[in-house]
């Protein structure tokens, strides 16, 4: 370690403006797709999908909302692609490592430099000119690249963790259409059965009947299900089945509410408190605000215990988007709660809502944004087997959420650990091998 060094020292900003008209149908990745905080990509769109003139980077650049950079939305780019004016690409010079300039401007303190000298009340902005003169100690090559290393490796794990939970979810998301959506289980006892089969699965059953084992559940699981097929509404479904209601799966289904923001004895409290942008159909263990007590008891809020199902009711691409509670929490009056009954399990009424709620959101109403109504919600129709069969679906896909939770929560416990590491390494306070040994015990 030896001088300070600033910021426009180690990194250059990359301004290489294309028309998505000329570079063809490459990732676009816009603020939205950036989540707060967190330092991950959540998604991205085509460019083929936009028309302004954009900025051009390359995989590894990294990626700086400066609209309002207090929202700490930084990432390195995965891929080569385009992305929006109000994000700042910036390479690193000569001489420096591009994952140790990505930590740079990932760390708080510089993000909290960049918001301090913002233009704009409404809608501010980080000024280059601005950041361009924040300092930190200079590090060796080295160093810098020894940093990043161990940064990179809490952040490699929480990835890990993330696609992990991709795999889990998309096992109880394939468990759930098998026995409720496809019927793979009456269709196998339908044909043992010598039954009629509706054409709707009659690709199925040619296939079960060419596999007669390809279903692979155990007696004790084809027994939960019946062997013919009935006409509905929503066509044809298992006999002794029918078409309900979620308010019929539902001990209760309320709406929040929002404290007044102007009395700060009702914020900061302990309670969680949770909007629509942060359910992403898993589950909910932390929220971005809190209330206090009296800003539950003195409003519309209420208190809703783990396990209550959330649903964002607007504003696309958020509405029917849904979340379970991991907390004893509150909501804002954008999102419904619905406490499942136990006869039918949490996770047999979350799967209902997940698998239809196209159907939901095809009823949305609003010019400025889609909107649906918790009377719509109640009215919602979907299929409904023997509770039985419910409850056990529940308690299998249990055992998978449970996992995706405890995953969730490992992943929250790096972070911490990267943001609590992260400042002390980049300024010098904490040397690599002093960090080394928790690293080991970390991942």
């Amino acid at each position: 370690m030896g001088s300070e060094i600033s910021f426009q020292d180690i990194a250059q900003l990359v301004r290489d403006v294309v028309h998505p008209n000329d570079v063809g149908d490459v990732p676009y990745i816009g603020l939205e797709h950036i989540e707060q905080g967190t330092l991950r990509l959540a998604g991205w769109g085509r460019a083929t999908e936009v028309n302004s003139a954009k900025f051009r980077f390359r995989k590894g650049d990294v990626l700086f909302g400066k609209l309002r950079p207090y929202f700490r939305k930084v990432i390195r780019a995965p891929f080569d692609g385009v992305c929006s004016t109000d994000i700042w690409v910036v390479r690193a010079r000569a001489g420096f490592d591009q994952g140790y300039l990505f930590y740079w401007m990932a760390a708080q303190d510089f993000v909290d430099f960049a918001s301090s000298g913002s233009e704009g009340t409404r809608m501010p902005r980080a000024k280059w000119e601005h950041v361009a003169q924040f300092t930190r100690p200079r590090l060796s090559l080295p160093e810098q690249r020894a940093i990043a290393r161990i940064l990179g490796t809490l952040d490699d794990k929480i990835e890990l963790n993330r696609r992990m939970n991709e795999t889990l979810e998309a096992m109880a998301q394939a468990l759930f259409k098998s026995w409720f959506v496809d019927f793979d289980p009456v269709v196998v006892n339908a044909l043992r059965a010598g039954n009629p089969i509706p054409e709707k699965f009659a690709e199925r059953a040619a296939h079960y009947r060419d596999n007669p084992d390809a279903l692979g559940l155990p007696e004790e699981l084809l027994r939960l299900f019946p062997a013919r097929f009935v006409d509905s509404e929503l066509g044809p479904i298992p006999e002794g089945w029918e078409i309900g209601r979620i308010d019929a799966l539902c001990a209760s289904i309320e709406n929040g509410g929002t404290p007044k923001r102007m009395e700060s004895r009702y914020w900061g409290g302990t309670i969680p408190w949770f909007k629509t942008g942060e359910l992403s159909d898993g589950p909910l263990l932390e929220s971005e605000e809190r209330i206090t007590s009296a800003g539950l008891t003195e409003s519309s809020c209420k208190l809703w215990p783990v396990g209550t199902i959330l649903i964002a009711l607007y504003a696309s691409p958020t509405v029917g988007r849904l979340g379970i509670l991991e907390v004893p929490a509150a909501a804002n009056q954008a999102c419904s709660a619905l406490l499942a009954k136990p006869d039918y399990g949490t996770l047999f009424v979350f799967y209902s809502l997940r698998v239809t709620r196209d159907r939901l959101r095809q009823i949305a109403v609003g010019a400025a944004q889609q909107n649906i109504s918790q009377k719509a919600v109640r009215a919602h129709k979907v299929v409904v087997p023997r509770s039985s069969t419910a409850r056990r679906f529940s308690e299998l896909a249990g055992v998978l959420y449970r996992q995706r939770v405890q995953l969730d929560k490992e992943s929250r416990t790096l972070a911490d650990l990267r943001d609590t590491l992260l400042p002390k390494l980049i300024s010098g306070e904490l040397r690599v091998k002093d960090v080394e040994k928790i690293l080991e015990d970390a991942v």
